[in-house]
């Protein structure tokens, strides 16, 4: 590998990809702040075409790109490590990785969600499947670059002719059906049920795409990548419209005509999330790969404020949900001081969210307080990273 041509910061990371895994971290705490501050957040979908308004559309349009970017960027990050590193020690990293954000997720960010630990209900969200993708990609990482890049195309491409298949259909283990292809909740007994929010099939197909595509990054220079990211966005774009328009395949929801326009073209970019669907997957990566042909040539103060919050991006998720959580608890006693009981104050997301909401205003002004007081907290972090290099810090 030639690191002539790499974008190197100082402490020998690429610079473009810190700086995109910055841009959808605060993009995601955007995404949960609306979660906890939000009136009616959870009362209907934001992207309704019927019930939503322009707004609240784009907020959570536009955060659609954070799963997608994030699992594409680990299978990016995944083939850099294995051609400094080789075969062995980057198949051995992924797998641990992976499954030490699995622990993650059923602990600490469970416990940042809920602040319980009552495992009667297990929800499987993206870390989980995040680090699940891992693993699938460590243990797949002997097979050529190409290889694992085509079987991520075939996967993205083709993963929606099994819509019409649910687990009832197959005579399958509904669990298992569920973790691979259908978002829903499963009662494994009276006592125990598992939500799973994020099936895995396409999670696994955009870690494979990036994994593919991360020679890019060691063979490329930043302008050539620049050009070619921007071309790749144009395509995507091209795509995602061709496929919508004829509304035959792509996505489980198609899109319909409303009197008014504005509805006709929420209903359009309605695409589905859970699963990830083809035309999801095209726009959010049309919008990823545009994103990357700016910041690989921008080197500015904004840029260096994206690319710390990328280089710690683990810790910023698990500390903004702790942080957003209690702000919202928080705020719900001050403003309720003299009529509530200890008894009454709502603890769980669910419960906040029902007895109170703000405007979508506040929610932004709420976002920007957390980034303000987030930011040095994650530069105390990477400092420390950068202390102990070879400490357990470095899985998160």
């Amino acid at each position: 590998m030639n690191n002539n041509t790499l974008t190197l910061t100082s402490d020998n990371r690429i610079q473009s990809i810190d700086i995109l895994r910055g841009i959808l971290i605060i993009l995601m705490a955007l995404d949960h702040v609306r979660d906890y501050f939000l009136t009616g957040a959870f009362a209907f979908s934001p992207t309704d075409p019927e019930k939503t308004y322009g707004a609240l559309f784009i907020t959570r349009f536009i955060t659609h790109i954070c799963a997608p970017g994030f699992v594409w960027l680990a299978g990016v990050s995944a083939f850099i490590y294995f051609s400094k590193n080789g075969l062995k020690k980057s198949s051995a990293f992924l797998i641990s990785r992976g499954f030490i954000l699995i622990v993650l997720e059923f602990t600490l960010i469970k416990l940042a969600w809920y602040f319980n630990l009552d495992y009667s209900n297990i929800a499987l969200l993206v870390i989980w499947a995040l680090g699940l993708s891992m693993i699938l990609l460590g243990l797949t990482s002997w097979l050529k670059q190409q290889t694992i890049f085509i079987i991520g195309i075939v996967i993205i491409i083709g993963h929606n002719l099994l819509d019409t298949f649910t687990a009832d259909d197959l005579g399958m283990n509904s669990l298992l059906w569920h973790i691979l292809h259908q978002e829903g909740m499963v009662a494994l007994t009276n006592n125990f049920r598992v939500m799973v929010l994020y099936p895995i099939l396409p999670m696994y197909g955009l870690i494979c795409l990036g994994y593919g595509m991360g020679s890019l990054f060691t063979e490329d220079t930043k302008e050539e990548r620049s050009k070619l990211f921007k071309r790749l966005s144009l395509l995507l774009l091209l795509s995602f419209i061709t496929i919508r328009l004829v509304n035959a395949y792509g996505d489980p929801n198609p899109w319909v005509f409303n009197q008014h326009s504005i509805r006709t073209l929420f209903s359009f970019f309605n695409v589905t999330k859970y699963p990830m669907s083809l035309d999801y997957i095209l726009i959010t990566l049309s919008i990823i790969f545009y994103l990357l042909s700016k910041v690989e040539t921008s080197t500015n103060k904004r840029t260096q404020y994206l690319s710390l919050f990328g280089k710690v991006s683990m810790f910023f998720y698990i500390i903004h949900i702790f942080m957003i959580h209690i702000i919202a608890i928080g705020l719900y006693v001050l403003l309720n001081f003299n009529s509530i009981e200890l008894s009454t104050i709502p603890i769980g997301i669910m419960e906040i969210t029902n007895v109170h909401g703000y405007s979508l205003w506040f929610v932004y002004i709420v976002w920007l307080v957390v980034l303000i007081i987030v930011y040095p907290l994650c530069k105390k972090y990477r400092q420390l990273k950068l202390k102990h290099p070879n400490s357990f810090l470095k899985f998160i």
